[in-house]
């Protein structure tokens, strides 16, 4: 990806952050150029936030394997993977109210992106909890995936609003996530 493209990428991830019915002008004053220079480097605003949507999918991604390498430790794994994916989604905010957390892969269907690799790895380390008596067998894998990202959701919501302490965040979304699927450390 040129500079440029990725410049004017991070400035419409921080303006729609900030306000997410920013313009195309609005973007390319932040970064002080012109709606032209956007327009040779994105055909559209649908365009522009696709190419969002890429570059925070390959960023949750890589994020994601980094914590699944981070340690042996299954429980380790899932929280450093559950702060992974708290980090990105707090970066990429606006993208939630534009498409639904679950329909990103649908968003991005023609890209080759290694979201099911991380994915799958991820049902993996549960599976292996749910084995070794961890986590209840009892408790659907694709209701705790669902759990994972609406835990995540709910902090990203709470810091938005500011309704918890910053601080306090990740701690308590993780501590509330454990909690609820019944591992207790």
């Amino acid at each position: 990806m040129k500079d440029t493209e990725r410049k004017i990428i991070d400035a419409t991830v921080l303006c729609l952050n900030m306000n997410e019915k920013a313009s195309i002008d609005e973007i390319a004053n932040h970064i002080g150029i012109n709606r032209r220079t956007i327009h040779r480097h994105f055909k559209d605003r649908e365009n522009l936030l696709q190419c969002c949507l890429q570059q925070m999918m390959a960023k949750c991604n890589h994020a994601m394997s980094d914590a699944y390498k981070s340690s042996v430790d299954p429980i380790k794994q899932v929280e450093a993977m559950f702060y992974a994916a708290f980090a990105i989604g707090n970066e990429y905010f606006f993208l939630k109210k534009l498409y639904n957390r679950s329909s990103y892969g649908q968003a991005l269907k023609n890209e080759s992106f290694d979201y099911e690799s991380v994915k799958e790895k991820w049902f993996k380390l549960v599976a292996g909890l749910q084995d070794c008596g961890v986590i209840k067998n009892s408790i659907p894998i694709s209701w705790i995936y669902n759990l994972f990202g609406g835990m995540i959701d709910i902090a990203i919501q709470a810091q938005a609003t500011g309704d918890v302490s910053v601080n306090d965040i990740k701690s308590l979304a993780w501590k509330s996530f454990q909690g609820s699927i019944g591992i207790f450390q």
